[in-house]
């Protein structure tokens, strides 16, 4: 904490799913609790704390999930930002949108035969979620899947991305969680700020990378961090949750 209380200004990153509550069987059932909301909106009315939500789901899903104004968003893991100092889509995820459309109905007609799928069109990505699916079924989604994507013709117009059980298609451009939060810090300013981000997930890489680059702190959240490039780890989003509170009232 003497790091943090030396800051003038922390700015607060933070993952929602895995991080700020548990992965659930469905991405609709991962709710805030009343507690995590209190501690993140008394972090959002502090003075010191610049609070940011970033995650793979849509920026109008994470809106509706934390509810909370004067903070900063970024959705489709940071392709779309909205904060009170300015908002941000990466241009060449509005071109992409027509073959994700394409990719999507294939997709659905392709795994339509295997239960536990869920196939989650949020705007600018799309997520193929099978936590739900049988071990013995895992290698035929995987099969269906590049089927679907024509993984060879279409690997100069998709990006493809794994996370928890997850697959994910993107647009084919250099972006991710860590150039989302360096275009943030570049208009929050660092001077005389402390950056910290914590994540669960491989997708949060990129961002711990960039925490390590510029000085901050980085945190992973999870049991699993021994390739983790984070400084530090909570081995659930209760003890982050936990740690949250003392800093909301430092």
């Amino acid at each position: 904490m003497h790091q943090i209380k030396k800051a003038q200004q922390v700015l607060l990153f933070l993952d929602y799913d895995g991080t700020l509550t548990p992965i659930a069987p469905k991405p609709g059932m991962a709710q805030l609790s009343a507690g995590a909301k209190e501690i993140l909106a008394r972090i959002s009315r502090h003075s010191r704390f610049q609070l940011t939500i970033i995650s793979g789901r849509s920026l109008a899903e994470l809106k509706a999930l934390v509810g909370l104004e004067n903070i900063a968003y970024a959705g489709n893991h940071g392709l779309e930002i909205e904060s009170p100092q300015g908002s941000f889509i990466h241009p060449a995820a509005r071109q992409f949108q027509p073959l994700l459309r394409e990719v999507g109905k294939k997709l659905r007609e392709k795994l339509a035969g295997i239960n536990g799928i869920l196939i989650e069109d949020k705007g600018l990505t799309l997520s193929v979620h099978y936590r739900l699916v049988k071990e013995t079924e895992l290698t035929r989604v995987r099969q269906l899947f590049c089927e679907a994507i024509e993984c060879r013709e279409m690997k100069d117009r998709l990006k493809v991305t794994e996370g928890k059980r997850v697959l994910e298609v993107r647009p084919p451009v250099e972006w991710d969680k860590g150039k989302a939060i360096q275009w943030l810090l570049d208009i929050y300013g660092m001077q005389r700020s402390l950056p910290i981000f914590a994540g669960d997930d491989v997708t949060d890489e990129d961002g711990f990378k960039v925490l390590r680059r510029v000085g901050g702190i980085s945190i992973f959240v999870g049991k699993d961090k021994a390739s983790s490039a984070a400084d530090y780890y909570l081995n659930s989003p209760e003890r982050l949750g936990h740690w949250l509170g003392k800093l909301s009232q430092s």
